[in-house]
């Protein structure tokens, strides 16, 4: 069955994955529904990942070959989730033998900011105090990422902001860094519920991709991990 046909029927379903952070989610969505479960993943990412997926799919009253299609957040981001999520992606796609889509995880932080013309900051922790950012915008009329991911402190991001405009900051940031970001006075910080990534936004912008046929070869997709060496 083709990606597009995939898509037309509505009794397939996408998967997404994203464990690319200590907050771990998942997304069933069919074009039409979608179920998200988001959940503190912490360093248990293998054996809390695997039950989520067993308990979305009965929630549907699903069977894993009912799955059409798997998404998965590829970074960056720590190495020890993104290597589980990509593996279970990878292995039931490799199963099944359906289509994967690999989601930059900073995107799907900055996605829900799309419809705007703010700037976006969207960030994910990289442990020990670092962060790995990147910014998302208007570029000539198109959303796009205007800066590509960078590893730093959170000093170094206030001090690399870009232009003089209020900028939106998307992702995870403890209390000490949403403090020196607000001190800014130039940082606006959505309610932590808000931005927070969403698996939901990782089952839609797959969803696109899959639209025009666009999937990765799961052989060769590979997950970018947070080192410091994309400063």
């Amino acid at each position: 069955m083709s990606d597009q046909a995939t898509l037309n029927n509505q009794a397939a379903w996408l998967l997404a994955i994203d464990s690319s952070s200590e907050q771990a989610g998942i997304a069933l969505f069919n074009g039409i529904h979608i179920t998200e479960l988001s959940w503190p993943a912490g360093r248990s990412q293998t054996t809390t990942l695997l039950a989520a997926i067993h308990q979305i799919l009965t929630m549907h009253q699903l069977e894993p070959t009912d799955i059409a299609a798997v998404a998965v957040a590829v970074g960056p981001g720590p190495f020890s989730g993104l290597r589980v999520g990509l593996s279970v992606a990878k292995g039931l796609v490799i199963g099944l033998g359906i289509p994967i889509v690999g989601v930059p995880t900073l995107e799907v932080a900055a996605v829900p900011y799309a419809a705007g013309t703010a700037t976006v900051v969207p960030l994910v922790p990289a442990g020990r105090g670092r962060i790995v950012w990147s910014v998302y915008g208007r570029a000539k009329g198109r959303w796009a990422e205007l800066v590509p991911p960078r590893n730093s402190t959170i000093d170094e991001l206030i001090a690399d902001l870009p232009g003089s405009e209020t900028i939106i900051v998307s992702g995870e940031v403890d209390a000490d860094q949403e403090q020196r970001l607000l001190a800014t006075g130039r940082v606006r910080l959505p309610p932590l519920a808000l931005r927070a990534r969403r698996p939901g936004a990782i089952a839609s912008l797959a969803w696109k991709r899959l639209a025009t046929g666009d999937t990765d070869d799961p052989g060769s997709l590979q997950a970018v991990y947070a080192g410091r060496e994309q400063r």
